[in-house]
């Protein structure tokens, strides 16, 4: 059996009832969830048995304010699959993909995230199809792993500074460390917070596909 998971009218529901307890301090009744959200009451109360299924809500039926929430909503992260034209930034214009991520994995502002591509990082535990989350950054300390952009490319590699010069250190043998000069187009973008590889299912990790129109 499918575990259940988010839908837009589950977490259009979950965002109204999180906005109107932190305002009121109290749940409101189904009547205000349908106004507040444009939905039918019938499809609101699907949505509420969902969420309840999933753990999100508590509901006393013989209550006419009887939800209770019981987690915290997922925090979605866009999932990068290019960099825009120019210099290259780490936007969250418009991704084509949303990740959904335990709050208690993201504890810094403005999360990205980025699927990552080949070995050169595999001795620090990075591999091909993991998903690392990246605090958007322009600098960063020497002997952290950073997103960086190199001569029209993304790469995942270990930010060295020594004796005034600047290098790439992949982890692994297999790969040498590259060092920047002035001929080369580079900047950094952010540093790696997060590695995500969810076998088992721990904490919700799903990914969702934006709809174009």
């Amino acid at each position: 059996m499918a575990r259940d998971r988010w839908t837009p009218a589950r977490r259009k529901v979950a965002d109204f009832l999180a906005s109107y307890m932190e305002k009121h301090g109290i749940s409101p009744s189904l009547a205000e969830i349908a106004a507040g959200t444009g939905m039918w009451k019938r499809s609101v109360e699907v949505a509420l048995q969902g969420l309840e299924k999933m753990g999100i809500v508590e509901l006393n039926r013989g209550l006419s304010r009887g939800i209770r929430l019981l987690a915290s909503r997922p925090v979605q992260v866009p999932l990068l699959g290019e960099v825009r034209a120019g210099m290259p930034m780490l936007s969250q214009e418009a991704p084509a993909e949303y990740i959904n991520v335990d709050p208690r994995l993201v504890r810094f502002p403005d999360p990205v995230a980025l699927r990552v591509e080949g070995y050169s990082m595999r001795d620090a535990g990075i591999l091909p199809d993991d998903i690392v989350l990246i605090r958007p950054q322009e600098t960063a300390e020497h002997g952290q792993t950073v997103i960086a952009w190199l001569d029209g490319g993304l790469t995942v590699k270990r930010f060295l500074r020594q004796e005034g010069k600047i290098g790439l250190e992949p982890a692994n043998p297999s790969y040498k460390t590259t060092w920047v000069t002035e001929e080369n187009e580079f900047y950094i973008l952010g540093r790696v917070m997060l590695v995500i590889r969810d076998l088992g299912g721990c904490f919700d990790f799903s990914v969702e596909k934006v709809e174009r129109t």
